[in-house]
């Protein structure tokens, strides 16, 4: 009799070491795939941020029929979104994650999204975003003031 309990607390102890290593294989395979889709999900976060902010200064715009804009800064990778009124009001500022860089802003005049009393902006253009993996996500304002986003 006791050496039939001797036998299987053996056998649950090496169940519990299979299983061990089986979650720390699993997790060594997974973690390198993961860190490398980081970025991709920062990415396509950040632009869907942006998209909605756009959005929301048009929103502001239209409601207080005060103009509003969208600056971008390409240097520190932030826009800020400003209230144009005798004195220009700061919003809202976003900085990108690290991983999440402004490529490019074109047709836009001081790389600036300025919305008018309908709605409608005054340039269209449109906002390119890279990661580090060199994804890019591209957010295409149209004259109408209509913000699409292209992943």
């Amino acid at each position: 009799m006791l050496n039939f309990c001797k036998n299987r607390y053996g056998s649950m102890l090496l169940d519990l070491l299979v299983s061990f290593s089986i979650i720390a294989l699993l997790a060594t395979i997974t973690i390198p795939y993961l860190k490398k889709y980081q970025p991709n999900l920062k990415l396509n976060a950040a632009a869907r941020n942006l998209t909605t902010d756009l959005r929301y200064a048009q929103q502001l715009t239209v409601t207080e029929q005060i103009v509003h804009k969208v600056s971008f800064d390409l240097i520190n990778d932030q826009y800020q979104i400003l209230k144009v009124n005798t004195a220009t009001t700061t919003i809202k500022t976003v900085d990108f994650e690290p991983e999440v860089s402004i490529e490019q802003v074109t047709d836009l005049t001081d790389n600036t999204v300025v919305f008018n009393y309908y709605g409608a902006v005054s340039q269209f253009g449109t906002v390119v975003l890279t990661n580090t993996n060199g994804q890019i996500a591209t957010i295409n304002i149209k004259p109408s003031g209509y913000v699409q986003l292209e992943e």
